[in-house]
């Protein structure tokens, strides 16, 4: 039996059953020890190969063709410190819930810890971030090991996609001679042959209901209610399908809904009660005494909003059920109760728990003070629509009212999440949400959108800092490979300008320092950064040419940036402006 042949047949095994489970998209990282895969990779017609040289976009660029579509993205690099580079986008998947399988293809057991170059152990490599540790083996000619390989993908699949949701390590370790370009022997194939027989078993992932106890507890909870809230933080693509439950539980319980714009609840749609400025209703101390609730349901992860935070935290004993399909969302260790469930599952089953409830007529005041909190924050946006220089809120606002229906917007973070919460609050275009807040970091957000936007043809835009477009210039590169509209937006307002609004800057003596070690202007050429990767910077210093070069960028069939210069001092400016003259209600319920 030929090595090279059996072992570029346990290569397509492998593939194949990758295929067969549901996998469309693998991103390759060259290197010579993956070799046989490459190869059993490039002969699956049904598989849509990348490729990218860096394995740190591309981690990114699969995580982001998994957040937009909900399935399993491959990932496949050589031996040794490649694989290492894909941690960062693994923590994220792994925090984020979103399928991935990062094919780490290894040098054989004889190589191992005898100095061999370019390897290491890359058993659990990722640790605990990842939901399952698979290794290959070397290519064996026994029939059981010849249908393990095809269990094996299968299996990798399966636990990318539950009981939650997540990265999966597959250890393939090579023999030298990785390639085989000859014919197969008759006994190899023959093998081969019995081996593909075999069907490749389905694995299907669970969705999880509310316990019948959960849903009486919620629902004696919020009969008793006459101030309760519904929270909605960041929530995947898919959450969209959670709409009209959500809807339907504001309506039976008569709760404020307080939605994010990464809650795939606020962008387009008419949401019953929904107050989207409470973030800047709830800044002051005063406000958040005044407005004192007897339930909070959060919907999926908590709420980005820093006055979210600490408005549970000031009211720490009020009963909270934090309601999501995985983990344990409870930061302030103090929730009444924390029930896994499908969002859109446990809303419709506490619908139905309170069927023939009407909601307190006492509970209107409440409503209309949540409801006043947007009216406040929509009076003081209303003079800080200037057009020139351009301002961190305009520029929030031009790119969401550009944004076409039935397209995407992928947030960074820092304030470009923020922004949008705090500065778009007008009737928006219906379109998904994409945002990076499992660990919440700004690693690789260019290579993300760009495996969004390969991922499908609807027209997308990313809105970053600049600081996040210096961290992820690499990015770049995946970004040329993109076919559809996509726009990434550089906010240019010289550094990381969030840390004026944190404690740090209000040390007297951190001036001198703060630049250096927080803000971290880039000072980046984005025209030659971006030319250098084939790619059309548009450059925007008003709102107008913000609009035009959106609407330019949006027509075309491939990926632009748009370099939109922002008044450096307008970020606090704009949100110090906001919070003073919306926080509060005129209705105070103690």
């Amino acid at each position: 039996m030929n090595f090279a042949a059996l072992q570029s047949g346990w290569a397509d095994l492998f593939v194949g059953a990758l295929v067969e489970s549901g996998v469309t998209d693998l991103v390759v990282s060259p290197g010579s020890r993956s070799t046989p895969f490459v190869l059993a990779a490039a002969r699956v017609d049904a598989l849509r190969t990348h490729a990218l040289i860096d394995e740190r976009a591309a981690g990114f660029f699969a995580l982001g063709i998994a957040r937009r579509t909900g399935i399993p993205a491959a990932l496949l690099c050589t031996s040794g410190t490649a694989a290492a580079h894909y941690l960062p986008a693994i923590i994220e998947a792994a925090q984020s819930h979103i399928p991935l399988i990062a094919i780490t293809a290894d040098r054989p057991p004889e190589l191992q810890q005898c100095r061999a170059p370019q390897t290491i152990d890359q058993t659990r490599l990722y640790g605990d971030f990842a939901r399952g540790f698979i290794d290959l083996g070397v290519a064996d000619a026994h029939p059981a090991a010849l249908r393990s390989v095809r269990r094996k993908a299968a299996q990798a699949v399966a636990l990318s996609l539950g009981p939650v949701p997540g990265p999966v390590q597959v250890n393939a370790p090579a023999r030298k001679p990785l390639e085989h370009t000859g014919a197969v022997d008759e006994i190899t194939e023959a093998a081969l042959g019995r081996a593909r027989a075999v069907p490749v078993a389905a694995g299907f992932a669970g969705v999880t209901a509310p316990s019948p106890e959960a849903v009486a507890a919620l629902a004696s909870a919020a009969r008793r209610s006459q101030r309760g809230l519904i929270a909605c933080g960041p929530a995947p693509a898919q959450q969209r399908d959670a709409r009209e439950a959500v809807a339907a539980l504001a309506r039976a319980t008569g709760f404020p809904v307080l939605a994010e714009s990464t809650s795939q609840l606020r962008l387009g749609v008419d949401m019953p009660g929904a107050c989207f400025a409470f973030d800047s209703g709830l800044r002051s101390p005063d406000a958040r005494r005044a407005n004192r609730p007897d339930l909070i349901l959060e919907l999926g992860a908590a709420p980005v909003s820093t006055a979210w935070r600490q408005y549970v935290a000031d009211h720490i004993g009020c009963p909270r059920f934090a309601i999501g399909p995985y983990g344990w969302s409870d930061e302030h260790n103090a929730a009444t109760a924390v029930v896994s469930a499908d969002v859109t599952l446990a809303c419709t089953a506490l619908v139905a728990a309170l069927d023939g409830h009407r909601p307190p007529v006492e509970s209107e005041a409440w409503r209309a003070t949540f409801a006043d909190m947007d009216e406040r924050a929509r009076r003081a946006l209303a003079p800080l629509s200037a057009e020139s220089p351009l301002t961190q809120s305009a520029a929030a606002r031009t790119v969401v009212q550009g944004l076409p229906n039935g397209g995407w917007l992928a947030l960074g973070n820092s304030l470009s999440v923020r922004d949008v919460d705090a500065f778009c609050l007008e009737k928006a275009a219906d379109v998904r949400v994409l945002s990076q807040r499992g660990a919440s970091g700004i690693d690789g957000l260019i290579a993300g959108a760009a495996g969004s936007g390969v991922a499908n043809s609807e027209p997308g835009v990313l809105v970053l800092g600049d600081v996040s477009f210096a961290h992820d210039i690499g990015g770049l590169a995946a970004a040329r490979l993109v076919g559809s509209p996509l726009v990434v937006v550089v906010v240019d307002n010289s550094g990381g300008r969030i840390f004026e609004q944190l404690p740090i800057a209000s040390i007297p003596s951190i001036e001198p320092t703060l630049e250096r070690f927080w803000l971290t202007p880039p000072t980046i050429d984005v025209q030659l950064a971006t030319n250098t990767f084939g790619l059309t910077c548009r450059r925007a210093t008003t709102a107008a040419e913000l609009a035009s070069a959106l609407r330019e960028g949006l027509a075309e069939q491939r990926c632009s940036i748009v370099h939109a210069i922002v008044d450096p001092a307008s970020a606090t400016r704009d949100y110090a402006r906001l919070h003073r003259l919306a926080a509060g209600a005129d209705k105070r319920h103690r």
